[in-house]
Protein backbone atom coordinates (compact mmCIF):
# COMPACT_ATOMS: atom_id res chain seq x y z
CA UNK A 1 0.00 0.00 0.00
CA UNK A 2 2.88 2.64 0.92
CA UNK A 3 4.39 1.56 -2.53
CA UNK A 4 1.40 2.35 -4.49
CA UNK A 5 1.48 5.68 -2.82
CA UNK A 6 5.03 6.49 -3.33
CA UNK A 7 4.86 5.38 -7.08
CA UNK A 8 1.30 7.70 -7.07
CA UNK A 9 3.05 10.66 -5.85
CA UNK A 10 5.82 10.18 -7.86
CA UNK A 11 3.88 9.87 -11.06
CA UNK A 12 2.06 12.74 -10.39
CA UNK A 13 4.69 15.12 -10.00
CA UNK A 14 6.32 13.41 -13.43
CA UNK A 15 3.17 14.35 -14.88
CA UNK A 16 2.88 18.05 -13.96
CA UNK A 17 3.18 20.46 -15.77
CA UNK A 18 6.69 22.53 -16.25
CA UNK A 19 8.02 26.11 -16.32
CA UNK A 20 10.18 26.34 -19.22
CA UNK A 21 12.55 29.37 -18.85
CA UNK A 22 14.85 30.76 -21.06
CA UNK A 23 18.17 29.27 -20.58
CA UNK A 24 20.81 31.44 -19.09
CA UNK A 25 24.81 30.56 -19.10
CA UNK A 26 26.90 30.50 -16.03
CA UNK A 27 28.62 34.35 -17.19
CA UNK A 28 24.88 35.73 -17.22
CA UNK A 29 24.15 34.27 -14.24
CA UNK A 30 27.00 35.53 -12.58
CA UNK A 31 26.74 39.18 -14.06
CA UNK A 32 22.65 39.29 -12.50
CA UNK A 33 24.05 37.85 -9.23
CA UNK A 34 26.82 40.80 -8.85
CA UNK A 35 23.70 43.77 -9.81
CA UNK A 36 21.62 42.13 -7.42
CA UNK A 37 22.02 39.66 -5.47
CA UNK A 38 18.78 38.83 -4.80
CA UNK A 39 17.69 38.87 -7.86
CA UNK A 40 15.82 35.78 -9.65
CA UNK A 41 14.50 34.50 -13.04
CA UNK A 42 11.33 35.85 -14.60
CA UNK A 43 9.28 34.39 -16.97
CA UNK A 44 9.40 36.58 -20.25
CA UNK A 45 6.72 38.48 -21.30
CA UNK A 46 3.74 37.09 -23.36
CA UNK A 47 3.27 38.45 -26.93
CA UNK A 48 1.72 41.90 -27.13
CA UNK A 49 -1.75 41.30 -28.82
CA UNK A 50 -0.43 43.61 -31.52
CA UNK A 51 1.99 41.45 -32.80
CA UNK A 52 1.13 39.14 -35.72
CA UNK A 53 1.82 35.66 -34.84
CA UNK A 54 4.15 33.47 -36.41
CA UNK A 55 1.82 31.86 -39.17
CA UNK A 56 1.98 27.70 -39.38
CA UNK A 57 3.40 26.26 -42.15
CA UNK A 58 1.12 25.12 -44.72
CA UNK A 59 2.19 22.33 -47.05
CA UNK A 60 0.29 23.67 -50.37
CA UNK A 61 2.69 26.84 -49.97
CA UNK A 62 5.73 24.17 -50.27
CA UNK A 63 4.41 22.46 -53.02
CA UNK A 64 3.34 22.85 -56.86
CA UNK A 65 -0.63 21.86 -57.66
CA UNK A 66 -1.04 19.88 -60.41
CA UNK A 67 -4.44 20.05 -61.88
CA UNK A 68 -6.54 17.98 -64.92
CA UNK A 69 -9.61 20.09 -64.57
CA UNK A 70 -11.14 17.50 -61.77
CA UNK A 71 -8.83 16.62 -59.95
CA UNK A 72 -5.54 17.78 -58.21
CA UNK A 73 -2.37 16.51 -56.35
CA UNK A 74 0.43 18.03 -55.16
CA UNK A 75 4.04 17.37 -55.56
CA UNK A 76 6.93 19.18 -53.46
CA UNK A 77 8.51 22.95 -55.14
CA UNK A 78 11.63 21.78 -57.33
CA UNK A 79 10.04 18.45 -57.75
CA UNK A 80 8.42 20.06 -61.74
CA UNK A 81 11.47 19.80 -63.78
CA UNK A 82 9.79 20.78 -67.08
CA UNK A 83 6.74 22.46 -68.26
CA UNK A 84 5.82 22.87 -72.05
CA UNK A 85 4.21 26.31 -73.05
CA UNK A 86 1.15 24.41 -73.74
CA UNK A 87 0.53 22.73 -70.25
CA UNK A 88 1.55 25.62 -68.33
CA UNK A 89 -2.47 26.12 -67.52
CA UNK A 90 -2.33 23.20 -65.56
CA UNK A 91 0.39 23.89 -63.06
CA UNK A 92 -0.18 26.24 -60.38
CA UNK A 93 -3.44 26.67 -60.33
CA UNK A 94 -6.14 27.23 -57.79
CA UNK A 95 -7.15 23.64 -56.84
CA UNK A 96 -10.51 22.80 -57.74
CA UNK A 97 -12.14 19.39 -57.88
CA UNK A 98 -11.06 16.17 -55.81
CA UNK A 99 -7.39 16.10 -54.23
CA UNK A 100 -5.83 12.30 -55.58
CA UNK A 101 -2.41 10.90 -54.03
CA UNK A 102 0.46 11.47 -56.41
CA UNK A 103 0.00 7.79 -57.76
CA UNK A 104 -3.83 8.16 -58.52
CA UNK A 105 -3.41 11.49 -60.27
CA UNK A 106 -0.49 10.19 -62.60
CA UNK A 107 -2.07 7.07 -63.47
CA UNK A 108 -5.14 8.90 -64.73
CA UNK A 109 -3.05 11.75 -66.65
CA UNK A 110 -0.30 9.59 -68.86
CA UNK A 111 -0.88 11.66 -71.77
CA UNK A 112 0.11 14.71 -70.42
CA UNK A 113 2.78 14.11 -67.53
CA UNK A 114 5.67 11.91 -67.53
CA UNK A 115 8.53 11.30 -64.89
CA UNK A 116 12.50 11.09 -64.39
CA UNK A 117 14.02 8.99 -62.07
CA UNK A 118 16.48 11.18 -60.26
CA UNK A 119 19.07 9.86 -57.27
CA UNK A 120 19.19 11.55 -54.39
CA UNK A 121 22.80 12.99 -55.79
CA UNK A 122 20.94 14.25 -58.52
CA UNK A 123 18.04 15.74 -56.45
CA UNK A 124 20.87 17.32 -54.72
CA UNK A 125 22.59 18.84 -57.49
CA UNK A 126 25.87 17.19 -56.45
CA UNK A 127 25.36 14.83 -59.86
CA UNK A 128 24.38 16.47 -62.92
CA UNK A 129 20.94 14.76 -65.04
CA UNK A 130 22.28 13.67 -68.42
CA UNK A 131 22.56 16.47 -70.67
CA UNK A 132 20.87 13.73 -73.34
CA UNK A 133 17.99 13.59 -70.51
CA UNK A 134 17.35 17.12 -70.18
CA UNK A 135 17.66 17.58 -74.04
CA UNK A 136 14.68 15.17 -74.57
CA UNK A 137 12.17 17.00 -72.37
CA UNK A 138 11.58 19.96 -74.95
CA UNK A 139 10.90 17.18 -77.76
CA UNK A 140 8.09 15.72 -75.83
CA UNK A 141 4.71 17.69 -75.14
CA UNK A 142 4.41 16.63 -71.45
CA UNK A 143 4.98 18.13 -68.01
CA UNK A 144 8.48 16.33 -66.34
CA UNK A 145 8.22 15.15 -62.88
CA UNK A 146 11.24 14.32 -60.89
CA UNK A 147 11.07 11.42 -58.66
CA UNK A 148 13.13 9.25 -56.54
CA UNK A 149 11.55 5.46 -56.19
CA UNK A 150 8.39 6.92 -57.95
CA UNK A 151 7.35 9.55 -55.18
CA UNK A 152 7.99 12.80 -56.72
CA UNK A 153 11.60 15.20 -54.89
CA UNK A 154 12.71 17.97 -55.42
CA UNK A 155 15.28 18.67 -57.45
CA UNK A 156 18.50 21.10 -57.03
CA UNK A 157 19.78 21.86 -60.76
CA UNK A 158 22.77 23.13 -60.63
CA UNK A 159 22.01 25.34 -63.93
CA UNK A 160 18.90 26.72 -64.46
CA UNK A 161 19.44 27.04 -68.21
CA UNK A 162 19.82 22.99 -68.21
CA UNK A 163 15.76 22.83 -68.73
CA UNK A 164 13.74 24.29 -71.71
CA UNK A 165 11.17 25.80 -69.14
CA UNK A 166 11.86 25.37 -65.62
CA UNK A 167 8.91 26.02 -63.17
Amino acid sequence: MKISALLLALASSAMADQVIAPRITGAELAKLQQQSPLKTLQKPAPAQANTPAAEPPSIVKQSVILHDGKNWTLVPKGSVVFIPAALANRVNVKPVGTLLAWADFFVKNRSWITTNDVSFDQAAGNQPIPAERVAFWSKQDKIVVAVHQTGPISVKLPDQSQAATTP
